[in-house]
């Protein structure tokens, strides 16, 4: 992967963002209700400077990015997770994946979501229109992927994920992602909260649990703020007395490499490969559906391939 400097080669910094970036586990509710919390403020602006996205797609792409980052919590082993959306609305679609080890990568489907005024967007929802939302697991222990499919309702990654949980698991589940901007639309604070019941929990938890992540205003701000996520959940989740139980990383992150563009090149056909090295033009250049990183190959470098 080649990752855009968003530090301007300032390595404390950079350790600095990386520390915060985290997710942190916990259980509430005497353990009946799961829960994680993802503090992604770096992992959004690198997303966002890879990518070369505006404030809309970054809002668009980046709840997304949080969602999945979210759902790593319940992954072991080798295990990844990937939703995609497909959707007749100026987003078009999405496509991200994350793995056990925290790392996230993915794409819209357009770089440039068409809208008169982005200001002027009163909802999301008018932006996806009707489509489809497909979650996948690759499971270590699975032979095959598991893969399951809702049509879109609500036109919100966080609903219509937790629509998703809901009917195809049958676990009430509940999102809360959030990417808070400046008034120079830089982002400042990013993150999310991911809650689960268990079975046999009591409806009131459930309600309560409900009642009180919704009550959360913008996460994203707080972060900003430097409010801390243990600390915010605490607070706001008092009543269900939360336990936390440990954390892990979380990084905008691929694992591709110019290694396996050379092979994507090698399989190419003698044809295609012959009239590249003839007609170019050079470098030739690569890049990464994932995560936009460009390699780049000169008349030479194909040549002994």
């Amino acid at each position: 992967m080649i990752k855009k400097d968003i530090f301007n080669n300032d390595v404390k910094a950079q350790f600095k963002a990386a520390a915060k970036d985290r997710m942190y586990r916990f259980v509430m509710a005497d353990g009946m209700i799961k829960g994680a919390v993802v503090h992604t403020t770096r992992m959004i602006n690198e997303m966002r400077a890879n990518h070369g996205l505006g404030a809309l797609e970054t809002l668009v792409l980046g709840q997304a990015y949080i969602a999945a980052a979210l759902m790593c919590a319940g992954l072991k082993g080798k295990d990844r997770i990937s939703f995609n959306i497909r959707c007749s609305g100026p987003v078009q679609g999405l496509d991200v994946e994350a793995n056990t080890f925290g790392e996230v990568r993915g794409s819209l489907k357009t770089g440039e979501i068409q809208v008169e005024d982005s200001k002027q967007v009163d909802s999301l929802s008018t932006l996806f229109g009707a489509g489809f939302l497909t979650m996948t697991k690759y499971l270590e222990d699975a032979k095959t992927p598991y893969s399951g499919q809702i049509a879109l309702e609500h036109g919100s990654i966080a609903e219509d994920l937790a629509a998703y949980f809901l009917r195809s698991e049958q676990i009430p589940t509940g999102f809360k992602l959030s990417v808070f901007f400046n008034g120079k639309e830089d982002v400042e604070g990013a993150g999310g909260i991911f809650l689960q019941a268990m079975p046999g929990v009591s409806p009131d938890q459930v309600i309560e649990a409900e009642k009180r992540i919704q009550q959360i205003h913008s996460l994203g701000e707080a972060f900003a703020k430097g409010v801390s996520p243990e600390k915010l959940i605490e607070k706001e989740f008092s009543s269900l007395s939360p336990r936390f139980l440990d954390s892990s990383r979380v990084e905008f992150f691929c694992r591709c490499t110019r290694k396996r563009m050379e092979d994507y090149l090698k399989n190419l056909s003698v044809h295609d490969r012959d009239e590249i090295k003839e007609k170019g033009p050079f470098p030739l250049e690569a890049r990464c559906h994932h995560c936009n990183s460009a390699y780049q190959f000169s008349k030479d470098d194909l040549t002994c391939l």
